[in-house]
């Protein structure tokens, strides 16, 4: 696992491939397990090599979704502690049953200045969530929440199918669950989803 990470990153300094060999170590975590709590120190930084992982900010019952880790990828918001000690912003829960990289935060930021290739990893990581930010930031403010909540059902669905409940897609959406549900019926007889019980079921 850890050489496909090697082979991915096209990393070719022998000395930082010896480096990640000993100083990382890597574990398994299942679905809903949480692996980076809010106001908590980062001494780690954690890179996803398999699954997916879910990063949000929580305000009392609400949840704002910041964006998906999937493989080959490291939370940005926890990059940045390796260079500062500071505390999380953030939480991150396991969505999809993850193989995780620990990388002690101390090695981070000395192979950032060390290492080409591990340079270009994390140059890439900022690059990369910044344009995903923009784009949340864009369709917060632009796209209305029933188009958003049809595209994040579509973008969940297994088989065509959401099994969430409202509450959930609430938290996951920021509003309310009774919003939701409005919104929910409103899709419904749009033609857009069919609701069952426990589950929703999105029409082609």
């Amino acid at each position: 696992m850890l050489n496909n990470f090697i082979n991915q990153l096209r990393i070719t300094e022998l000395e930082l491939q010896d480096e990640l060999q000993e100083k990382s170590s890597i574990t398994i975590h299942k679905k809903d397990d949480i692996i980076i709590k809010n106001n908590q120190y980062i001494k780690v930084l954690k890179i996803v090599l398999k699954g997916k992982v879910r990063v949000y900010q929580e305000n009392g019952e609400r949840e704002i979704l910041i964006y998906y880790l999937n493989p080959i990828e490291a939370c940005t918001l926890s990059l940045s502690a390796c260079f500062e000690d500071c505390k999380s912003t953030v939480n991150a829960v396991v969505e999809e049953d993850c193989t995780i990289l620990n990388i002690p935060v101390r090695f981070v930021r000395d192979w950032n200045f060390k290492y080409k290739s591990w340079n270009s990893f994390t140059t890439n990581t900022y690059r990369e969530s910044y344009n995903h930010l923009i784009n949340q930031y864009s369709n917060l403010a632009f796209q209305p929440l029933k188009d958003r909540l049809f595209d994040y059902l579509v973008s969940k669905a297994n088989d065509m199918v959401v099994k969430k409940t409202h509450q959930e897609l609430a938290k996951e959406l920021g509003t309310t669950r009774e919003v939701i549900s409005r919104l929910l019926k409103k899709l419904e007889s749009n033609g857009k989803l069919n609701l069952r019980q426990k589950e929703i079921q999105i029409l082609k």
